[in-house]
């Protein structure tokens, strides 16, 4: 039976652990998945959802307590070694490796023991908004990952282009498009009745009932990459709207104070999203965004930032608006409010694009026929 080995740093449940999970849980017969994930698994935490939903489904995981520290050169030899120990022990036939840190170091290892191994790139992190010796250094590290590595895995058109254009590592490039399995949504009013209640009962006392009330949502993680604050910016000038936000992160207090109705973390959060009425996602920073997908699925229209992998997504499907730019984001959002057609439009043409061009079984076949 062939092994694969897959290397995460965090275990929190986020686009990278949910793209390992899906692939880990649906490997063909003849193949045996392993994680060895970063953080240390605390039962049944937040911050152990993903090694918790791995263990629902009897796949086995190697802590890596090492690779949540803060990064040296010691701390980060120590995890070296630890990993060579694991390849060592394990043998896998396949090393899939999925963030920045681990990426590089997974790589290498995999380089020097001969293993093939699969670099995935969530995202390339020299395309953040950060100071220039930061991004050239990430630049370097990410060609270095590449050069180690016998593929590298984009899941966005501007990532794979940019690969391509690498020295000597262009050749590894491949665009593969996550996608997710079919979602069984919960009705409008169920949807709604249960996010009501969740979010403190904030629709009691208005004058409509929810069924009346048009909602803008969105779910997220609060953290400054999701560029919630503009949206609480928007909302401040938008009346006879409720502003959703399920989710919760560092953010929360800052945004209590808004006009957000902050709902806080939900399981299986995507089941919900029939509650609104349009999708928003003003991002600063993205790979291919689940949220996006699980939206088209569920036939609603979207207003998101020009960013990473959404224009993928997106297409001329919605309504894209730059990062940081609460004006044009007032704008798209208020177009939509006023125009019901044009939201059944959109939504219908987006949910069409999602079904045919991130098939969930594509994607599958796309990764593993990789791994031969």
């Amino acid at each position: 039976m062939a092994k694969v080995l897959y290397l995460i740093t965090k275990s929190n449940w986020g686009g990278a652990q949910r793209y390992v999970y899906d692939l880990a849980t649906h490997l063909p017969e003849g193949f045996e998945p392993v994680v060895a994930v970063g953080l240390p698994l605390i039962e049944e935490s937040l911050q152990g959802l993903f090694a918790w939903r791995l263990r629902q489904k009897s796949i086995r995981i190697i802590a890596l307590p090492e690779a949540q520290r803060d990064i040296s050169f010691v701390k980060e030899l120590r995890l070296l070694i630890r990993l060579f120990k694991i390849v060592w022990e394990e043998r896998p036939d396949i090393l899939h490796v999925n963030s920045s840190k681990l990426g590089g170091l997974g790589a290498f290892v995999g380089w020097v023991t001969w293993t093939r191994t699969v670099f995935t790139a969530h995202g390339w992190p020299f395309n953040e908004d950060r100071p220039w010796y930061w991004r050239k250094f990430s630049y370097f590290f990410s060609w270095l990952t590449s050069m180690f590595a016998t593929i590298t895995v984009t899941i966005t058109q501007k990532d794979f282009t940019q690969g391509k254009k690498m020295w000597l590592v262009g050749h590894k490039m491949q665009l593969v498009y996550s996608a997710i399995e079919q979602i069984d949504f919960y009705s409008r009013d169920e949807a709604r009745k249960t996010l009501s209640w969740w979010g403190h009962k904030f629709m009691q006392g208005r004058a409509k009932t929810p069924s009346q009330i048009l909602w803008v949502g969105v779910i997220a993680e609060l953290t400054p990459n999701k560029g919630l604050k503009y949206l609480a910016e928007v909302a401040e000038h938008i009346n006879g709207v409720e502003f959703i936000v399920v989710g919760d992160g560092e953010l929360s207090e800052d945004l209590g104070p808004t006009k957000l109705k902050l709902v806080g973390f939900a399981t299986e959060a995507n089941r919900y999203l029939k509650a609104f009425d349009i999708f928003v996602l003003p991002s600063l920073k993205e790979g291919l965004p689940y949220t996006l997908l699980e939206a088209g699925q569920a036939g609603l229209p979207v207003v998101a930032s020009n960013i990473g992998g959404i224009p993928d997504i997106i297409g001329q499907a919605g309504m894209l608006v730059p990062p940081k730019n609460s004006e044009l984001l007032a704008r798209s959002l208020s177009a939509l409010i006023k125009d019901e057609r044009l939201r059944q439009t959109l939504g219908q043409q987006l949910q069409s694009r999602v079904a045919k061009e991130f098939n969930f079984e594509n994607f599958l076949s796309q990764t593993y026929a990789l791994y031969a």
